[in-house]
C-alpha cells in the first residue's frame, strides 16, 4: 500500500503567528530606540514563533541586527537570505568557532580559549570576525570581570583575524524595577569602558539593556538596544503595559475532539484530582505537555468556547487536556477553542496564562513545542 509523502491538511491544535503584528512591534520598539540601533533579540526560536519567518519580517521592518544565542540558529538565518549581523548572545563552545567564522556571525567574547579558537580559524578562512567583548556587571552567567577587563584587553585586543567591534552587559534586575541595582550595574560598565579607552581600548558599539531598557530608560539606550519579548507583543512586566502600545504576536487554537457528560462523583483524569460535583459536560482538547502547554495548568486555567470561558479540570497529560463545558449548553465535538487569543468579546493573554503557571511569559511561548504546526498570516 503507497501513502503520500506529506500530510495535507493541519491538525486540530496550530499556533497562529501574526507576522504585521510583529512587524508593527518592531517599528514601535524601533520608535523608541530613538538614534540607537535596534537588535531584535530572537533567541529560542524567536520565543517559540519560528526563527527564519520572524528574522525576515525583523529585517522587513526596519531592525537593524538579529540577535540568537545558538550557531546553528545564526548558521539557519543566513542560509535564509539573511545579511544583517547576527550577534550570539551567549558563550558558544570553542569547537564551534568554525561555523560562527564561516557563517558570518557576531561573537560575544568573555574567555581567552574562545578568543584565541577564533582568531585561528579567522585566520584559516582568510576573514575577520567582529566580536563584542561581555563585560559581567552582576548578572554572573558569563562575562569578563571588570576588574580582569584590562588585562584580558593585553591579551586578546591584537589577536589577528578580530575585529573589535563592541562591548556590552548584560543587566540582572531592570524588569524587577529594581534601578539602584540597574543603575550601579550601568555605572560599572560605564566605567570600565572609559578605563579600558583610557588604555588604548576603543570598541565603537556599546549596547547594556534589552526591552525594558529601551521602553522605560532612554538614558541607557547607548548606541543600540535588544528587545526580545517585547517584539512578540508583551512587556517584560505588566507596569510597562501602558507605557507602550504592543500586539501579541501569537494566538493558539485548538478544536474540541469529544464531548461527553459524566454523573456526579466521578473522577476525572489521571490520579482523580478532579471529581464532578454534578452531571458535568467534559471536553476533551488534544494538547498537553507534550506540546509544551504545561502541567501547572492542571486544574488551574481556562480556554474560550464560544467565546465563554470553561475550566482546565484534572490533570494535563501528554497530549490532551480536559475542560468543563457544562455551562456551554451548545459545545460540541469540531468547536474551535482558544488557549490564546480573542475569541468572541473576551481573549487570554500569555501573561494571564503565566499568572496561572506562577512563571513569566518567555516559558508560556517560548515552551510551545514544534510538533504545533506554526501558521503564519
Amino acid at each position: 500500500m503507497s501513502h503520500p509523502s506529506t500530510l495535507t491538511a493541519y491538525g486540530p491544535t496550530v499556533a497562529e503567528v501574526d507576522l504585521g503584528a510583529f512587524r508593527e512591534n518592531v517599528r514601535t520598539l524601533k520608535h523608541f530606540a530613538g538614534n540607537s540601533r535596534l537588535m531584535a533579540v530572537i533567541k529560542t526560536n524567536a520565543y517559540g514563533h519560528g526563527v527564519v519567518p520572524i528574522g525576515q519580517a525583523a529585517v522587513q521592518a526596519g531592525a537593524d541586527r538579529l540577535g540568537v544565542t545558538m550557531v546553528e540558529e545564526g548558521a539557519q538565518l543566513r542560509a535564509n537570505g539573511i545579511d544583517v549581523p547576527i550577534h550570539i548572545l551567549s558563550s558558544i563552545m570553542s569547537w564551534q568557532a568554525a561555523d560562527a567564522v564561516a557563517y558570518d556571525l557576531t561573537a560575544s567574547i568573555s574567555s581567552l580559549e574562545l578568543a584565541n579558537a577564533l582568531s585561528r580559524e579567522a585566520v584559516a578562512q582568510n576573514k575577520m570576525v567582529s566580536a563584542h567583548l561581555k563585560i559581567d556587571t552582576g548578572l554572573h552567567r558569563f562575562g569578563i570581570d571588570p576588574n580582569r577587563a584590562l588585562e584580558f584587553c593585553r591579551l586578546c585586543y591584537e589577536l589577528p583575524g578580530l575585529e573589535w567591534e563592541g562591548i556590552y552587559t548584560h543587566f540582572s534586575s531592570a524588569d524587577e524595577g529594581e534601578w539602584k541595582t540597574t543603575e550601579d550595574q550601568f555605572a560599572l560598565f560605564m566605567g570600565t569602558i572609559a578605563k579600558l579607552k583610557r588604555h588604548g581600548y576603543h570598541f565603537p558599539v556599546r549596547h547594556a539593556g534589552g526591552s525594558t531598557i529601551a521602553i522605560e530608560r532612554e538614558d541607557m539606550h547607548l548606541d543600540m538596544v535588544r528587545p526580545g519579548i517585547a517584539l512578540f507583543g508583551y512587556p517584560p512586566e505588566g507596569r510597562q503595559d501602558h507605557m507602550i502600545s504592543l500586539k501579541p504576536v501569537m494566538s493558539l487554537k485548538s478544536r474540541i475532539l469529544h464531548v461527553r457528560e459524566l454523573p456526579p462523583g466521578t473522577p476525572i483524569g489521571y490520579g482523580g484530582s478532579y471529581v464532578t460535583k454534578g452531571y458535568e459536560k467534559i471536553a476533551v482538547i488534544p494538547i498537553g505537555h507534550g506540546d509544551g502547554y504545561h502541567r501547572a495548568l492542571s486544574n488551574n486555567g481556562q480556554m474560550l468556547v464560544h467565546g465563554r470561558r470553561a475550566e482546565i479540570i484534572g490533570e494535563v497529560s501528554l497530549d490532551q487536556t480536559l475542560i468543563d463545558v457544562t455551562h456551554i449548553a451548545d459545545a460540541a465535538d469540531g468547536d474551535e477553542v482558544i488557549l490564546m487569543g480573542r475569541q468572541a468579546g473576551d481573549a487570554i493573554s500569555a501573561r494571564e496564562i503565566a499568572g496561572w503557571m506562577d512563571s513569566i511569559v518567555d516559558e508560556v511561548l517560548a515552551g510551545l513545542k514544534e510538533r504545533v504546526e506554526r501558521v503564519y498570516k
